[in-house]
């Protein structure tokens, strides 16, 4: 099964440099896009770096973290985008974990459950 991963950075490089860093990870279809002016940002959070028993490093956010940043003010300006099969999901959250990438709250709470 192949999953479809978008993540959210405030700025170019921040995308960029996740980007580098996925490439020793089998993935395909990636890019970096701007996200158009006008397009509300989603409720993001921060990508979690996984250590290799699956358990969340410190500072993991909680329910009552997440609901307390609904309101922030944060913009997220660019997205990257790509394609990851099953079996190197985890390994590709795990990369995003240790940069700048968000996800949506959906996107989250399904890579992470």
């Amino acid at each position: 099964m192949e999953h479809h991963i978008q993540a959210y950075f405030r700025n170019e490089s921040d995308a960029e440099t996740a980007l580098a860093k996925l490439q020793k990870c089998p993935i395909r279809d990636a890019r970096v896009d701007l996200i158009p002016d006008g397009n509300t940002n989603p409720f993001v959070l921060p990508a979690l770096n996984f250590t290799s028993s699956s358990s969340p490093n410190a500072g993991v956010i909680t329910d009552g973290d997440a609901i307390s940043t609904k309101g922030s003010s944060e913009r997220f300006d660019y997205i990257l985008e790509f394609y990851v099969e099953e079996q190197n999901r985890r390994e590709a959250v795990d990369i995003l974990g240790q940069t700048e990438a968000h996800l949506d709250k959906e996107a989250y709470e399904k890579i992470n459950k």
